[in-house]
């Protein structure tokens, strides 16, 4: 007689995974239940996707707030692929917290100058006649791109802190020259009027000001000589405590927020290049226009 013992191969059991969303004004945080498992492709909804190999919670920051977004994961094991889907609902958020995080986010929120942006460069005058655009990454062919590693944590209750990653501060160079502050000396022909002075230490207790419809007036003199007066109306700014500021340091501690989006801003900087023997040292030049985004 014949005995055939047949052994039977397991079957692998496809993944499986469940999502749960905790949503933060803009801010998500994807957590999954998932076995069978050893990849995963998130898809966002808002054109951004993300592959990782481990089930531990994703953040994600949408750029739009008011919008529901559809989300879905891919998930890859040993015995196939699944999907699983969800959506999340980013409520409509008031311009403070779109820079701050709102009450809930008590560590602040943090921003940064985009190396993804370039520098705009406006005349004072009330329709910010552009005089140069740099190109994205200009800070870096100046050798000044410790000021896109900087942070600036803005709290709900208006508390304020510089984080100078780098040491120092982004500044205009006059603004260096007058207060005798040491600065990096910028590696380019075209210094872009900016250079990086070190060292910079974030006094205790900075607080900020969101001002929003505000009819700003500002002192600018086109020769160093002579002034005349320019009012922006209407304009949402930011101000700060003594010896505080926003990306850049220079003069003016007042600036016009352009545009806020909760992972993106565009600011306007009022900035002196006279001579620092002119007559109206301090009194404003030119307008910088730079980009910040948010850091998780």
């Amino acid at each position: 007689m014949l005995i055939l013992l047949i052994t039977c191969k397991p079957i692998t059991p496809s993944p499986k995974a469940s999502i749960t969303a905790k949503i933060v004004n803009n801010v998500v945080t994807f957590s999954l239940t998932t076995t069978n498992s050893s990849a995963y492709k998130w898809r966002f909804g808002d054109g951004d996707s993300m592959i990782v190999y481990s089930s531990a919670p994703v953040v994600h920051a949408y750029d739009t707030d008011g919008k529901t977004y559809p989300v879905s994961l891919v998930v890859l094991g040993p015995g196939g692929q699944s999907t699983a889907q969800t959506s999340v609902e980013i409520p409509t958020m008031s311009q403070i917290d779109m820079l701050t995080g709102g009450a809930e986010v008590t560590k602040g929120k943090a921003w940064r100058i985009s190396s993804s942006y370039g520098i705009q460069v406006t005349s004072p005058d009330s329709a910010m006649t552009i005089l140069r655009n740099y190109p994205a990454g200009v800070l870096t062919t100046l050798g000044l791109d410790g000021a896109y590693t900087d942070k600036y944590f803005f709290f709900s209750n208006g508390n304020y802190t510089v984080s100078p990653v780098a040491g120092g501060a982004l500044s205009g160079i006059s603004f260096c020259t007058f207060n005798n502050l040491v600065n990096v000396q910028p590696q380019a022909a075209d210094s872009v009027g900016l250079t990086y002075a070190i060292p910079y230490k974030s006094p205790s207790g900075l607080t900020f000001t969101y001002n929003q419809g505000k009819d700003l007036t500002i002192s600018t003199t086109p020769d160093g000589i002579s002034s005349t007066d320019i009012i922006y109306t209407d304009v949402n700014t930011l101000s700060f405590s003594a010896n505080g500021f926003f990306g850049l340091r220079d003069f003016m501690k007042e600036c016009i927020v352009q545009q806020m989006a909760p992972t993106r801003m565009t600011v306007a900087f009022f900035v002196s290049d006279t001579l620092p023997q002119a007559p109206q040292i301090g009194k404003i030049t030119k307008i910088w226009i730079l980009t910040f985004e948010a850091v998780l």
